[in-house]
């Protein structure tokens, strides 16, 4: 993105009555924005102290977006529409000589995939899909909560899974994946729209800050669901293959790691930077406990010896990413 730069225009304040402050506006800003007598001129405080004006909220519609998707077929092509999407444009133009069946299918896989994402046109040459989300009825750390919630589910499932070796149980987590990386590619469009326009929702207290750090802290949970969907496939294929008593030393460390996860959380939304501490300290004991469960089940078949180190390590993981949101709830506490 190319940044104009301009020479700050220097306005005195005025006051009129006993307590109102007023300032001109640059004249050449107001023409070119379309503001006229009695328009509405929409003013967001900064972090920084500065004061960002619009002339319509900060919610201009962003221009459509053109893709050439001539012999783009596969993860290529849906990279490509993730990649436009999290950038920020509303409306994006896929277009090719002819559009093939294996591109279509491709292009409904994804807009599936996207939340807010929609077709509203559709022809041989072309496809046009547009976020219909509303920016600003959406908060980045709603979504943050609706992401930990269903990561909540997924670890709650998949210890009851390895309780009881029960193969629908964890097929539904594997299934629950797919709605954890829509979050997760929804909190990263959103961060973007905040970082390049400055569209921070009025139903959030965050500024660009706490955005940053909430983006950050998305990529660990949903490192986390990807590692209980990781442990729930291992279950479906390998679950009868491991001795009750070893999965039920699993299942105790896996609850410890699973508190730490939402003990994270709970520091990272609240700055507890106590409980942060507490969190990190934890996850220390945990790995001994992995250790000696790794050693004994070298006594296993090789196949069983080696979906049981996956799941060992998975679980290790888990803690991990749950210590690095306890570190991020640290540094945000500090930013504030």
């Amino acid at each position: 993105m190319k940044i104009k730069k301009t020479n700050a225009e220097i306005r005195k304040v005025q006051v009129t009555g006993k307590s109102t402050f007023v300032v001109s506006l640059p004249k050449k800003w107001a023409v070119s924005t379309g503001i006229t007598s009695g328009s509405l001129v929409h003013m967001h405080p900064q972090e920084d102290g500065t004061l960002l004006l619009t002339s319509n909220g900060g919610f201009a519609p962003q221009g459509p977006k053109s893709l050439n998707i001539d012999g783009r077929v596969g993860e290529p092509l849906i990279r490509d529409i993730i990649a436009t999407y999290v950038a920020g444009y509303r409306v994006i133009e896929l277009k090719a000589k002819n559009i093939t069946h294996e591109q279509k299918k491709d292009i409904d896989a994804i807009v599936k995939k996207l939340i807010g994402i929609e077709i509203i046109e559709e022809t041989h040459e072309k496809v046009v899909v547009q976020d219909i989300l509303n920016p600003g009825e959406m908060p980045i750390d709603m979504s943050f909560r609706r992401m930990h919630i269903k990561v909540q589910w997924m670890l709650d499932n998949t210890i009851k899974a390895m309780k009881t070796k029960d193969v629908s149980i964890a097929s539904e987590v594997v299934k629950q994946d797919d709605e954890i990386d829509r979050l997760h590619l929804l909190i990263s469009k959103q961060f973007m729209d905040i970082l390049l326009h400055s569209r921070i929702s009025e139903k959030s207290e965050l500024g660009l800050i706490g955005a940053f750090y909430y983006r950050l802290a998305s990529d660990q949970l949903e490192r986390v669901s990807d590692h209980a969907g990781k442990i729930a496939g291992i279950v479906m294929e390998s679950g009868e293959k491991f001795p009750q008593d070893m999965l039920d030393e699993i299942v105790k460390i896996g609850a410890i790691s699973h508190k730490l996860v939402n003990d994270s959380v709970s520091s990272f939304t609240k700055c507890n930077v106590e409980l942060a501490n507490r969190v990190i300290e934890e996850h220390k004991k945990t790995g001994e406990e992995l250790h000696r469960v790794r050693n004994r089940a070298t006594t296993l078949s090789p196949e069983a010896v080696m979906s049981m180190g996956l799941i060992t390590d998975s679980v290790k993981r888990i803690g991990d990413y749950a210590a690095n949101i306890a570190e991020l709830a640290i540094d945000f506490s500090k930013s504030i």
